[in-house]
């Protein structure tokens, strides 16, 4: 019968396959076209949302997305300040965190004041916060807005720093220098409190302030001279 036919009948693998895949290829457009229909029919008796096929048996939501909430401003952000140094406004955009040495050093460029240690131990980074010396590795910048600020940096102005600066160089004070503005600072508040100290006073006054190369004694020599140049001793 037909089965006999179909069986004495000589097909090569290719003509096959070729059948086969005609056949499905067949049989998966009737069933897209089937699911296509029923999708369009059902969406055609929605109000509120639209689908989109993508598929013969799935399809997506295509309504937009409710947008997140938009994040508050944090205390941790940077935020632009105002600070007083040597006399002039500097408005750097700094971030809670950031150390005064920092700012001063990276941002306003008075790389004067060093920072050695970073831990309160050495007085490199001292600068007068009001008048009073202060580790500026450990003042944030942001705690410093509103107060006079000041560097061994300024030049003018201020006759007890430009005395000690001066003294600095003709008793060698600093032989490398490194400590030379931090030791200015602490020196800057003796002098202005103490116009005539011994030496005890002024070894009193500069004990917070390291000096790497051991220079201390012309490190008193200094302040003693800029003393007596401000008719002090």
């Amino acid at each position: 019968g037909v089965m006999q036919d179909v069986a004495n009948t000589k097909v090569s693998r290719r003509t096959l396959m070729r059948g086969t895949a005609a056949a499905v290829a067949v049989v998966g457009v009737s069933a897209f076209t089937m699911n296509g229909a029923k999708v369009k029919e059902q969406g055609s008796t929605a109000s509120s949302t639209s689908y989109v096929t993508i598929s013969p048996t799935e399809s997506v939501n295509t309504n937009s997305p409710t947008p997140p909430p938009t994040v508050a401003t944090t205390p941790f952000d940077a935020r632009t300040i105002t600070l007083n140094v040597n006399g002039v406004s500097y408005t750097p955009t700094v971030e809670p965190r950031r150390m005064l040495v920092d700012v001063l050093r990276e941002d306003l460029g008075l790389v004067a004041t060093k920072k050695p240690c970073d831990r309160m131990c050495c007085g490199g980074c001292t600068v007068l916060i009001d008048g009073v010396p202060h580790e500026s590795c450990t003042i944030l910048a942001v705690r410093a807005v509103g107060h006079t600020i000041v560097t061994s940096e300024i030049a003018t102005g201020d006759p007890v720093v430009n005395a000690l600066q001066q003294a600095w160089v003709t008793s060698d004070g600093g032989q490398c220098c490194y400590c030379a503005s931090g030791q200015i600072m602490a020196a800057t508040y003796l002098l202005k409190n103490n116009p005539k100290p011994t030496v005890p006073d002024i070894k009193a006054a500069l004990s917070g302030n390291l000096c790497r190369c051991g220079n201390y004694l012309h490190i008193i020599e200094a302040v003693q001279s800029a003393a007596t140049s401000l008719g002090g001793a």
